[in-house]
Protein backbone atom coordinates (compact mmCIF):
# COMPACT_ATOMS: atom_id res chain seq x y z
CA UNK A 1 0.00 0.00 0.00
CA UNK A 2 2.90 2.44 1.09
CA UNK A 3 4.27 1.77 -2.07
CA UNK A 4 1.44 1.93 -4.22
CA UNK A 5 1.23 5.22 -2.67
CA UNK A 6 4.57 6.44 -3.26
CA UNK A 7 4.38 5.65 -6.82
CA UNK A 8 1.51 7.33 -7.59
CA UNK A 9 2.95 10.66 -5.82
CA UNK A 10 5.99 10.24 -7.74
CA UNK A 11 3.64 9.84 -11.29
CA UNK A 12 1.51 13.00 -10.22
CA UNK A 13 5.32 14.93 -9.22
CA UNK A 14 6.63 13.97 -12.79
CA UNK A 15 3.13 14.81 -14.57
CA UNK A 16 3.56 18.40 -12.42
CA UNK A 17 6.88 19.31 -13.74
CA UNK A 18 6.30 17.50 -17.44
CA UNK A 19 3.87 19.78 -18.16
CA UNK A 20 5.10 22.67 -16.96
CA UNK A 21 7.89 22.24 -19.00
CA UNK A 22 5.46 21.62 -21.99
CA UNK A 23 4.03 25.34 -20.64
CA UNK A 24 6.90 26.45 -20.99
CA UNK A 25 7.93 25.22 -24.86
CA UNK A 26 4.58 26.15 -26.23
CA UNK A 27 4.65 30.01 -24.65
CA UNK A 28 8.28 30.55 -26.48
CA UNK A 29 6.73 32.33 -28.87
CA UNK A 30 4.91 34.37 -26.28
CA UNK A 31 1.63 34.96 -28.76
CA UNK A 32 0.80 31.17 -27.92
CA UNK A 33 1.30 32.29 -23.92
CA UNK A 34 -2.78 32.45 -23.79
CA UNK A 35 -3.91 28.48 -25.75
CA UNK A 36 -0.35 27.34 -23.49
CA UNK A 37 -1.96 28.58 -19.91
CA UNK A 38 -5.39 27.63 -20.84
CA UNK A 39 -4.00 23.50 -21.21
CA UNK A 40 -1.66 23.60 -18.83
CA UNK A 41 -5.06 24.22 -16.46
CA UNK A 42 -6.75 21.81 -18.14
CA UNK A 43 -4.51 19.09 -17.61
CA UNK A 44 -3.33 19.84 -14.55
CA UNK A 45 -6.90 19.75 -13.40
CA UNK A 46 -8.35 16.53 -15.51
CA UNK A 47 -5.03 14.41 -15.21
CA UNK A 48 -3.15 15.33 -11.74
CA UNK A 49 -6.00 15.96 -9.66
CA UNK A 50 -8.33 13.25 -11.11
CA UNK A 51 -5.32 10.20 -12.13
CA UNK A 52 -6.63 10.24 -15.48
CA UNK A 53 -3.99 9.09 -17.80
CA UNK A 54 -1.83 10.44 -20.78
CA UNK A 55 -1.13 13.80 -19.57
CA UNK A 56 0.82 15.00 -23.01
CA UNK A 57 -2.15 13.98 -25.04
CA UNK A 58 -4.68 15.94 -22.68
CA UNK A 59 -2.24 19.09 -22.79
CA UNK A 60 -2.19 19.10 -26.74
CA UNK A 61 -5.54 18.14 -27.16
CA UNK A 62 -7.01 21.53 -24.81
CA UNK A 63 -3.72 23.63 -27.07
CA UNK A 64 -5.50 22.95 -30.09
CA UNK A 65 -9.25 23.09 -29.43
CA UNK A 66 -8.63 26.64 -27.42
CA UNK A 67 -5.68 28.13 -29.34
CA UNK A 68 -7.93 30.89 -31.70
CA UNK A 69 -9.73 32.40 -28.73
CA UNK A 70 -6.77 31.63 -25.82
CA UNK A 71 -4.92 33.57 -28.16
CA UNK A 72 -7.12 36.25 -28.93
CA UNK A 73 -7.72 36.59 -25.45
CA UNK A 74 -4.42 36.88 -24.09
CA UNK A 75 -3.05 39.32 -27.15
CA UNK A 76 -5.93 41.73 -25.04
CA UNK A 77 -4.41 40.97 -22.13
CA UNK A 78 -1.03 41.59 -23.86
CA UNK A 79 -2.09 44.90 -24.70
CA UNK A 80 -3.75 45.81 -21.15
CA UNK A 81 -0.36 45.23 -19.68
CA UNK A 82 1.72 47.12 -22.94
CA UNK A 83 -0.87 50.07 -22.14
CA UNK A 84 -0.12 50.05 -17.74
CA UNK A 85 3.64 49.73 -18.75
CA UNK A 86 3.82 52.60 -21.13
CA UNK A 87 1.59 54.95 -18.80
CA UNK A 88 4.64 53.88 -15.84
CA UNK A 89 7.23 54.28 -18.58
CA UNK A 90 5.29 58.05 -19.31
CA UNK A 91 5.09 59.17 -15.50
CA UNK A 92 8.78 58.30 -15.03
CA UNK A 93 9.81 60.62 -17.78
CA UNK A 94 7.57 63.30 -16.59
CA UNK A 95 9.83 63.16 -13.57
CA UNK A 96 6.96 61.71 -10.92
CA UNK A 97 8.94 60.59 -7.69
CA UNK A 98 8.36 57.62 -5.83
CA UNK A 99 5.97 58.80 -3.39
CA UNK A 100 3.75 60.59 -5.28
CA UNK A 101 0.41 59.46 -5.92
CA UNK A 102 0.56 58.83 -9.76
CA UNK A 103 4.02 56.98 -9.24
CA UNK A 104 1.52 54.08 -7.08
CA UNK A 105 -1.47 54.11 -9.09
CA UNK A 106 0.58 53.72 -12.82
CA UNK A 107 1.81 50.75 -11.35
CA UNK A 108 -1.65 49.58 -9.22
CA UNK A 109 -3.25 49.75 -12.79
CA UNK A 110 -1.61 46.50 -13.75
CA UNK A 111 -3.07 44.19 -10.71
CA UNK A 112 -6.51 44.15 -12.01
CA UNK A 113 -5.18 42.69 -14.73
CA UNK A 114 -2.72 39.91 -13.66
CA UNK A 115 -5.54 38.85 -10.96
CA UNK A 116 -7.75 38.25 -14.07
CA UNK A 117 -5.92 36.15 -15.70
CA UNK A 118 -5.82 32.91 -14.07
CA UNK A 119 -9.63 33.09 -14.05
CA UNK A 120 -9.96 34.06 -17.68
CA UNK A 121 -7.76 30.90 -18.73
CA UNK A 122 -9.03 28.78 -16.26
CA UNK A 123 -12.18 29.88 -17.40
CA UNK A 124 -11.49 29.00 -21.04
CA UNK A 125 -9.99 25.35 -20.32
CA UNK A 126 -13.62 24.78 -18.85
CA UNK A 127 -16.49 26.54 -20.47
CA UNK A 128 -17.40 27.60 -24.35
CA UNK A 129 -18.39 31.35 -24.42
CA UNK A 130 -17.57 34.14 -26.79
CA UNK A 131 -14.40 36.67 -26.35
CA UNK A 132 -15.88 39.27 -24.18
CA UNK A 133 -18.82 36.68 -22.48
CA UNK A 134 -15.18 34.51 -20.96
CA UNK A 135 -14.14 38.02 -19.80
CA UNK A 136 -16.85 38.50 -18.45
CA UNK A 137 -17.67 35.89 -15.96
CA UNK A 138 -13.67 35.90 -15.55
CA UNK A 139 -14.09 39.23 -13.54
CA UNK A 140 -17.20 38.26 -12.35
CA UNK A 141 -15.44 35.26 -10.70
CA UNK A 142 -12.28 37.40 -9.60
CA UNK A 143 -14.39 39.74 -7.48
CA UNK A 144 -16.80 37.11 -5.90
CA UNK A 145 -14.16 35.24 -4.76
CA UNK A 146 -12.33 37.88 -4.01
CA UNK A 147 -10.30 36.02 -1.47
CA UNK A 148 -9.15 33.31 -3.33
CA UNK A 149 -8.04 35.93 -6.41
CA UNK A 150 -5.84 37.66 -3.64
CA UNK A 151 -4.65 34.23 -2.56
CA UNK A 152 -3.42 33.46 -6.19
CA UNK A 153 -1.89 37.04 -6.42
CA UNK A 154 0.34 36.18 -3.60
CA UNK A 155 1.38 32.76 -5.43
CA UNK A 156 2.61 34.33 -8.26
CA UNK A 157 4.63 36.77 -6.18
CA UNK A 158 5.82 34.24 -4.26
CA UNK A 159 6.61 32.16 -7.18
CA UNK A 160 7.99 34.82 -8.89
CA UNK A 161 10.32 36.13 -5.94
CA UNK A 162 11.92 32.19 -6.06
CA UNK A 163 12.48 32.50 -9.94
CA UNK A 164 14.33 35.61 -9.35
CA UNK A 165 16.10 34.27 -6.56
CA UNK A 166 16.90 30.29 -7.81
CA UNK A 167 16.50 30.84 -11.85
CA UNK A 168 18.11 27.27 -12.18
CA UNK A 169 14.83 26.00 -10.93
CA UNK A 170 12.66 28.46 -12.66
CA UNK A 171 11.83 25.86 -15.24
CA UNK A 172 10.19 23.19 -12.34
CA UNK A 173 7.70 25.91 -11.06
CA UNK A 174 4.90 26.28 -13.68
CA UNK A 175 3.08 23.19 -13.18
CA UNK A 176 3.44 23.34 -9.16
CA UNK A 177 2.13 27.39 -9.48
CA UNK A 178 -0.65 26.26 -11.77
CA UNK A 179 -1.76 23.23 -9.22
CA UNK A 180 -1.66 25.97 -6.50
CA UNK A 181 -4.15 28.06 -7.75
CA UNK A 182 -6.53 25.27 -9.34
CA UNK A 183 -7.17 24.74 -5.43
CA UNK A 184 -8.36 28.15 -5.47
CA UNK A 185 -10.02 28.24 -8.82
CA UNK A 186 -11.81 24.47 -8.97
CA UNK A 187 -14.40 25.22 -6.32
CA UNK A 188 -15.97 28.20 -8.31
CA UNK A 189 -15.71 26.30 -11.41
CA UNK A 190 -17.84 23.76 -10.39
CA UNK A 191 -19.81 25.58 -8.47
CA UNK A 192 -20.85 27.64 -11.96
CA UNK A 193 -20.84 24.03 -13.90
CA UNK A 194 -24.15 23.14 -11.54
CA UNK A 195 -27.07 24.14 -13.73
CA UNK A 196 -25.43 23.31 -16.85
CA UNK A 197 -25.01 19.43 -16.53
CA UNK A 198 -23.25 17.21 -13.48
CA UNK A 199 -20.45 18.68 -12.27
CA UNK A 200 -18.73 15.60 -12.84
CA UNK A 201 -19.23 14.98 -16.59
CA UNK A 202 -16.19 17.16 -17.62
CA UNK A 203 -13.64 14.71 -15.67
CA UNK A 204 -15.50 11.79 -17.67
CA UNK A 205 -15.06 13.34 -20.77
Amino acid sequence: MKESRLHEALTALIDIVWLGILWLLCSLPVVTVGAASTALYYTMVKCVRHDIPEPTRFFFRAFRKNFRQATLLWLLCLAALGIGLLDIVAFSQMGIQRGDFLYAFSRLLLLPIVMVMPWIFAFLSRFENTLMGTVRFAVYLALRNWKQTLLIFFEIVLVGLVCWLLPQIAPLLPGALCLLMSFSIEPALRALSVGQGRPDDWYNE
